[in-house]
């Protein structure tokens, strides 16, 4: 081994470590701040629903008994516990460290029969006499070989799974607390499930108006269905739950901070990922050299 491949090997070994160290860090970095989002959801949950319950629907929520009321709470209370919980085995069920450790699927073989027809058909297409030979895209498009992730794209890739099952089991929270406002009776009744459904999926659109945090007001379009006003079309408002990770992060300072230090450690990931894909080129190169050298003979000339 040369002394400059020989020192790379060093730089990427010590890349690998650095690596491995910042999956610690993630690990622990993400369980403190699932476990302070966990805490800060609910909160935010409780106080979408008490706008909701006693500024949007007062009429509705007025309507029930005692008994109905504290059901309902219980309800949303329980609900919030077994969100709590579910964030925090995001990252029991698979931490970072772990995604590091997991070996890569191989490569499927490729179909040699059809590989040796194209090299055939490309060969004669290259030592064609034809001066204006192009070559067809069919010769030259192979398919595609599976990508195996190198170590900071796979901790990368890790980071933007949790980060989606997040904001997935936000939207599913949503969702169940508007079917269980539903089922108490404080949401209009000729809502259909599907409307409650878009709800806690939406963004910030044309139909949405200005609502206080982790609630959602849209203007919906209904038919009346008695039979004298048939085809005629009523705008109806909904004020749903909608839970967003960036208000809720906006609201609790210790969530915020929590946020920024996964912040800090993304930025020192991205910066390490690039000094890692700079010298897996550099080794590649030197590799390649070398295997030119190795196998390069010159051939003796004949009379």
């Amino acid at each position: 081994m040369t002394g400059s491949l020989k020192g790379i090997e060093e730089d990427i070994a010590s890349l690998e470590e650095a690596i491995f160290k910042l999956a610690q860090e993630f690990d622990g970095a993400y369980e403190n701040y699932l476990t302070t989002l966990g805490n800060a959801m609910r909160q935010q949950l409780i106080l979408a629903n008490y706008h909701l319950c006693t500024q949007g629907y007062p009429e509705y929520f007025l309507k029930l008994s005692y008994s109905q009321r504290q059901k309902f709470q219980q309800s949303l209370q329980g609900l919030a516990a077994n969100a709590q919980k579910m964030l925090i085995s995001l990252i029991k069920i698979s931490p970072a460290s772990q995604a590091l450790e997991e070996k890569e699927p191989e490569p499927e073989e490729p179909e040699l029969q059809d590989d040796a027809q194209n090299n055939d058909d490309l060969l004669q297409a290259l030592t064609s006499e034809d001066e204006s030979l192009e070559l067809s895209a069919d010769l030259l498009l192979q398919p595609p070989t599976p990508k195996v992730l190198s170590l900071p794209e796979r901790l990368a890739k890790w980071q933007d799974d949790l980060e989606q099952s997040i904001n997935t089991l936000l939207r599913t929270l949503s969702r169940d607390t508007n079917f269980a406002l539903q089922q108490a009776n404080i949401f209009p009744h000729h809502l259909p499930e599907a409307v409650l459904e878009a709800a806690s999926q939406a963004e910030a659109s044309a139909e949405t108006v200005a609502s206080p945090p982790n609630l959602l007001n849209l203007m919906i379009e209904t038919e009346n269905l008695e039979e004298e006003d048939e085809g005629i079309t009523n705008v109806t408002r909904l004020m749903a739950v909608h839970l967003r990770v960036s208000e809720i992060e906006f609201a609790d300072a210790t969530l915020m901070s929590a946020r920024h230090k996964i912040r800090n450690l993304s930025a020192q990931l991205n910066k390490v990922g690039r000094n890692y894909q700079k010298k897996q080129r550099e080794r590649a190169v030197l590799e390649a050299e070398a295997a030119w050298r190795s196998s390069w003979f010159e051939e003796n000339s004949k009379d």
